[in-house]
């Protein structure tokens, strides 16, 4: 026996529910565990990623907010620096304390004053000069031998830039026993070469309050750490800046100035890239107890996932087992009685499943035994009902062919009679009837030359012509060249109808009508027009509108006709535009690019 045979057929020989079992240690209980475990290696990984990307956007987002503080310091630095007025009163040299008061109580005192209340996140603006007239109080100040020896003016003369951003420690001007941690903004005052007798200063201070507000809304992702251009530790989350204690203290660095002996994953962001906060950075270090419930929610969520995926299987499994050994067995039963001739169908939902489609052609097949004979009859019924319709369509076709032909039959007789009569006119008009009414029958096709298209127009207004007489005048002229060109039939006869409908009927004095065909370019363009009662251009909209929604409403029936044909043959490269003037004409164009149209030589080459 062949080795694959033999290997079937032990599979064959193991009962069903061992089968099951096997298949469902193997092939479920095994990958269910495998890919939740995958899954939950790679969930954990990704968790971790998302969670350190929020950590970074976290600290972005510090980062932002303390560079809007600054920026808008700088802003406020740059719109004192260039108040000439004002610097003029700090160059000023005043006579006595009397004449800087007057001038301080006018204008000095509400120009610093006012930004504290605007910003809150400043704690104090002012100025320092060497100007001696100038009484220290308030916002305005006069250097000091002990202003000179600051760090901040130290930095500020040290710095090349106008603008610098510095931290340094001072006395607390509330506890003189206790240093105070000062982040501030100093500007030069120099905008004006003519102002430099005395040196200026502006220094604006960020409140450290507003600094550890901001670093306290992000507790719940960081521990966040400002540091300045010394490797100084500034500001960190729940930490101090002021007190008795070591403020402001180093931190260590290697070599290439980057900051060591942090905590593992922790991240260092330069604060901003202005030359005023150059080398400032941002130190965000993450919380262990949010990360470590992350992953705790991961592994509670991939543990309720084990579970459910196995126990919901294995209930299916035995569902499906039952289910099939119950229809297997039926089966088997009601084949025994097959055998006895008993053709008896299954009485139970089979299902839709294979085993179900196994039931159902058993019934099927006892069903078609049993009523094989009364088939046989309804076949026979149903070829006579076919028989008798097809029959019944060739006698409608015969009447659609004998109704036209009585049509003609009618005009040639009345023809006859008019020219026995010498009816001229009405004869000349029965024979253009004639031959539209038959030209109709007869085009079979969809596209006909414009050389068929203009004589069947033609024709027509022959009729219009003796409808209206002498108050009727029409013009055809086509460039000899296009009359080979075929387009989509009686799409200028409809034109020429609904002028002559709705353009001309109403018009009392004389009715004229244009038709001209030419190759304008790379295109061919027929235009239709009339001296007709025109239209304003809210109508002329609507009936634009409805052509190019498609919308039926019943009315303008030959336009649509025309636009919807275009747009079958030429899809959207034709151009159909409608022009009005009330009182005056109204014109229809179409242009179709000649590479679209073929002449009816080329039609006949390639049949």
């Amino acid at each position: 026996m062949n080795r694959r045979w033999k290997l079937l057929g032990t599979v064959n020989d193991i009962p069903l529910k061992f089968k099951f079992l096997i298949i469902y240690l193997l092939c479920v209980l095994l990958p269910i565990m495998c890919i939740n475990s995958l899954f939950y290696m790679q969930d954990s990984k990704n968790t971790e990623r998302r969670e350190m990307d929020n950590l970074r956007i976290s600290l972005d987002r510090a980062g932002n907010e303390i560079m809007q503080m600054i920026n808008e310091g700088v802003v406020i630095g740059n719109a004192v620096s260039a108040d000439r007025v004002f610097n003029e009163m700090l160059e000023y040299t005043y006579s006595d304390n009397v004449a800087y008061y007057e001038e301080y109580d006018s204008y000095l005192r509400d120009k610093l004053g006012q930004y504290p209340n605007i910003y809150p996140y400043i704690s104090w603006i002012g100025v320092y000069t060497s100007n001696p007239t100038l009484s220290n109080g308030g916002s305005y100040f006069m250097l000091k031998p002990n202003d000179l020896q600051s760090e901040w003016y130290r930095k500020m003369n040290d710095e090349k830039n106008k603008v610098t951003v510095t931290s340094y420690l001072d006395t607390n001007p509330m506890n003189p026993e206790e240093k105070l941690v000062y982040v501030s903004i100093i500007r030069k005052l120099d905008n004006f070469p003519d102002l430099m007798k005395f040196p200026k200063y502006l220094r604006i201070d960020i409140r450290m309050d507003k600094l550890l507000e901001l670093f306290e809304k992000e507790h719940n992702y960081l521990l966040i750490k400002l540091v300045d251009e010394e490797n100084r530790l500034v500001l960190e989350s729940s930490g101090a800046y002021k007190g008795v204690g070591e403020l402001l203290p180093t931190l260590p660095v290697n070599s290439a100035n980057q900051l060591t002996g942090l905590p593992s994953k922790s991240f260092v962001s330069p604060l901003g890239t202005a030359s005023f906060v150059l080398n400032w950075r941002l130190i965000g270090i993450p919380e262990g107890s949010r990360a470590a419930e992350e992953r705790k929610g991961v592994l509670h969520f991939f543990t309720w996932l084990t579970l459910i995926s196995t126990i919901i299987p294995t209930l299916l499994i035995y569902i499906i087992m039952h289910s099939f050994n119950f229809r297997v067995r039926k089966l088997s039963k009601h084949m025994q009685l097959v055998k006895n001739e008993r053709f008896e169908p299954i009485t139970m939902y089979e299902g839709k499943d294979e085993i179900g489609g196994l039931l159902r052609s058993f019934n099927l097949m006892t069903e078609k035994i049993r009523n094989l004979i009364h088939d046989v009859y309804k076949l026979e019924i149903q070829k006579k009902d076919l028989e008798l319709e097809r029959v019944q369509a060739e006698l409608n076709y015969l009447q659609s062919q004998v109704d036209p032909h009585f049509l003609f039959n009618t005009l040639n007789a009345i023809l006859v009679v008019c020219k026995k009569y010498r009816y001229e006119h009405v004869t000349e008009i029965i024979q253009n009837l004639s031959q539209i009414l038959r030209r109709l029958l007869s085009w079979k096709e969809d596209l006909v030359t414009l050389e068929e298209e203009l004589s069947f127009t033609e024709m027509y207004l022959q009729i219009e012509k003796f409808r209206f007489q002498d108050r009727f005048h029409y013009e055809l002229i086509a460039d000899e060249s296009v009359l080979p060109y075929r387009i989509p039939k009686m799409s200028i006869q409809s034109l020429v109808e609904n002028s002559c409908k709705h353009g001309l009927q109403s018009v009392k004095g004389n009715r004229r009508i244009r038709i001209s065909v030419e190759i304008v370019g790379a295109k061919m363009r027929m235009r239709v027009e009339d001296n007709g009662i025109g239209m304003k251009a809210e109508k002329l909209d609507e009936i634009v509108g409805s052509l190019f929604k498609g919308e039926d409403n019943g009315k303008n029936v030959g336009l649509r006709n025309v636009y919807r044909r275009l747009n079958l043959f030429y899809a959207e490269r034709s151009l159909f535009q409608i022009e009005s003037i009330p009182y005056e004409k109204t014109s229809v164009t179409i242009q179709i690019p000649l590479s679209l149209i073929k002449k009816q030589e080329e039609v006949r080459e390639h049949v």
